[in-house]
C-alpha cells in the first residue's frame, strides 16, 4: 500500500533535477505525437499515468488510464520495461479497438542505484535488503520523466502519491497534477488522523486499544495494528511532510473507490485536506470477461493463459459458493510456521479452497493436499485473481486487505475473511468489518514488520483459520450485504453513477485549466 511504500523511501535520493541528455526510446512510444507543442485546445486530454512499479500500484494504474481512455482521453501508461511486459497486453488490445492510449517504457536505472539482477517491480526483489537500493532507481526515473514530459506535452499528470517528483516535474511545467493515492479515503483519513493527533502515543500498551479522534465514525485501533509509519519513536515528522507535500502539489485525489462504499470518508478527506475527491472505482471493472481479466497482471508470462485456464477449469468443477479463494498480495511473505498453520487450517476448514502461495523462494508447503483430501488447489506465485473472485464457485476471500484486493472482492460482491499484514491493511480491516459490514476477522492481532517477517512467529493459528473460513462460508447475513455492496460497485461504474460521473468530473477539472492555462 502507499503508506508502506512510503516507510520505505527514506534511504531514497530525492531527484527534482532535469536531464540534459535525451530518454532513450522516447521517440518508440506507439502512437505518441511528436509535436513539442502545448496540445490544441479542442483536442481529446492528453494524459500520463505514472505508478509505483509493483503490481499493488501497477495494476490499477493500467485500470486507470483505459478507464479515462474509454471516456476518451489519451491516455499514455508510464512503466518500466518489465511492467511493460506485463501489463501491456490489455492496453494493446484496447488501443487496437480504436481508444487513444500506450504504453511508455522506461528504462529502471538500476546500475546507477547499487541494484543488481535485472529487478524492476517490488514484488520482485530476491530479498528485502534490495528494498532501499530498488526505491533509489525508482527516484533516479524522475529526471528521465521530466524529458518525456518536456518533449511530448500533456494536459495532466495522473501521478503516484509515493513518487512525489511526478508532480515536481509536472509543476515546473505547468502542467496539471492528480495524486493517484493507492488506498480508499478512510484508510487516509485514519492515518491523517494519527500523524497529527498522535492518540497512540498515549496508550500504555500496544493492545490497548484508542480512538482515532475527528472521524466520522469511532475508530478504535491498536497500536499493534498500526502502519509503521506511525508508530512511536518512528520519524512521524518525515512523513508529516511528505503528506502535506503531496496536499500541496495535487489538484485532487483520483481515488479506486466508489460513493456506497466510503462516501463519508470522502467528503471528510475533500474537507480535510481541501482538495477534491475523484473517487472513479472500482477501476478492475474496466477489464471484461476475456483476455483481460484473465491474464491481469501478467501479460508478458506465455504460461499466465494456461495457468488461468488451469485454475477456471478446476473452479467449474466446484458447485456454486462452495470455494473460499486465499491470497495475501504480492509481497508479504510468511515465517514458515505461519504458513503451516494456513494450510492446515483450510485443509481442517472441510471447504474447497484456491490457495495462492509465493513462488519458489518462500518457505516448503505443509502436505496440505493430503489433509485436505483433494479440496485443495495450490497455486505456486500468481492467479487471475479478478477472474477468480467473478467466478460462481466462490463464495469467500481470505486477504491481507490490501486496497486492490477490497476494491476486487467489493466489485465482485465476494465476502471477505481479513488477516492485515502490514502498512494501512488493518485500516481498511476497519472500514470492511466495522463500517462496511462485508467481512469477518480472521483474528490478526498484530502484523508483521516489512522485511523481519520470520521473526515474527504465528499470529493466526490452525484453528482460528478453519473457525473463521466456516463461519464466513455459513454467514447468509454477510453473503447477502457484499452481495448488495457488489450491486453498489456495478452501478456506480455505469452511465450515470457516481464513478461514472467522477471521471467526467476530473476530465471537466483538465479541460477547464488547460483552457485557463493550468
Amino acid at each position: 500500500g502507499s503508506i508502506h511504500l512510503a516507510s520505505c523511501s527514506s534511504a531514497r535520493s530525492r531527484l527534482h533535477r532535469s536531464p540534459s541528455s535525451p530518454l532513450p526510446g522516447a521517440d518508440r512510444a506507439c502512437g505518441m505525437r511528436q509535436s513539442a507543442a502545448s496540445p490544441a485546445g479542442d483536442a481529446p486530454p492528453r494524459m500520463y499515468f505514472i505508478p509505483f512499479p509493483t503490481p499493488g500500484h501497477a495494476l490499477p494504474m493500467s485500470d486507470l488510464a483505459r478507464l479515462f481512455a474509454s471516456r476518451g482521453a489519451d491516455a499514455t501508461l508510464v512503466l518500466t520495461h518489465a511492467n511493460a511486459a506485463r501489463l501491456g497486453g490489455p492496453v494493446a488490445r484496447a488501443a487496437a479497438a480504436g481508444l487513444r492510449i500506450r504504453v511508455h517504457a522506461l528504462p529502471l536505472p538500476a546500475e546507477a542505484a547499487g541494484l543488481t539482477g535485472g529487478h524492476e517491480s517490488a514484488d520482485d526483489l530476491p530479498t528485502r535488503e534490495d528494498a532501499g537500493p530498488f526505491a533509489v532507481a525508482v527516484d533516479l526515473l524522475a529526471p528521465l520523466f521530466a524529458d518525456l514530459l518536456r518533449r511530448h506535452p500533456a494536459n495532466a499528470v495522473v501521478f503516484d502519491g509515493v513518487l512525489p517528483w511526478a508532480a515536481t516535474a509536472a509543476a515546473e511545467l505547468g502542467i496539471p497534477r492528480y495524486a493517484f493515492t493507492g488506498t480508499g479515503c478512510f484508510a487516509l483519513s485514519v492515518q491523517r488522523s494519527l500523524l497529527l493527533h498522535t492518540p497512540q502515543e498515549r496508550v500504555a500498551s500496544p493492545t490497548e486499544p484508542f480512538l482515532v479522534p475527528g472521524l466520522p465514525d469511532a475508530v478504535r485501533l491498536t497500536r499493534s495494528r498500526l502502519a509503521e509509519a506511525t508508530l512511536p519513536g518512528a520519524d512521524s515528522r518525515e512523513f508529516l511532510n511528505r503528506m502535506f507535500d503531496i496536499e500541496r502539489a495535487t489538484a485532487g485525489w483520483v481515488v479506486n473507490s466508489f460513493a456506497d462504499l466510503e462516501a463519508r470518508y470522502m467528503e471528510h478527506y475533500e474537507k480535510d485536506t481541501g482538495k477534491p475527491v475523484f473517487a472513479v472505482g472500482p477501476v478492475c471493472l474496466v477489464n471484461s470477461d476475456g483476455d483481460d481479466v484473465r491474464e491481469r497482471g501478467r501479460g508478458g508470462d506465455t504460461g499466465a493463459a494456461a495457468e488461468a485456464a488451469r485454475i477456471l477449469s478446476w473452479l467449474d468443477t466446484k458447485p456454486a459458493r462452495s470455494v473460499v479463494y486465499v491470497c495475501f498480495g504480492s509481497l508479504t511473505r510468511f515465517p514458515r510456521e505461519q504458513v503451516t498453520e494456513l494450510g492446515m487450517g483450510l485443509a481442517d476448514s472441510g471447504a474447497n479452497f484456491v490457495w495462492v502461495v509465493g513462488d519458489k523462494n518462500d518457505p516448503p508447503l505443509p502436505d496440505v493436499d493430503a489433509a485436505a483430501g483433494g479440496r485443495g488447489l495450490v497455486v505456486r506465485g500468481w492467479a487471475p485473481q479478478v477472474a477468480v473472485l467473478r467466478h460462481a464457485a466462490v463464495a469467500a476471500f481470505v486477504t491481507h486487505c490490501g486496497w486492490g484486493a477490497v476494491t476486487e472482492a467489493a466489485a465482485a460482491g465476494v465476502p471477505v475473511v481479513t488477516w492485515p499484514v502490514f502498512a494501512e491493511q488493518f485500516y481498511n480491516e476497519a472500514l470492511v468489518v466495522g463500517i462496511a459490514g462485508t467481512g469477518v476477522g480472521a483474528g490478526a492481532e498484530r502484523g508483521y514488520v516489512w522485511g523481519g517477517e520470520e521473526l515474527g512467529g504465528v499470529v493466526v493459528g490452525r484453528e482460528k483459520v478453519a473457525e473463521r473460513v466456516r463461519a464466513a462460508m455459513a454467514d447468509e447475513g454477510l453473503r447477502r450485504k457484499a452481495g448488495e455492496v457488489g450491486e453498489s460497485a456495478r452501478r456506480a461504474v455505469e452511465v450515470g453513477g457516481s464513478s461514472y460521473v467522477a471521471v467526467g468530473a476530473l476530465l471537466n477539472d483538465v479541460r477547464r485549466r488547460r483552457r485557463h492555462g493550468g
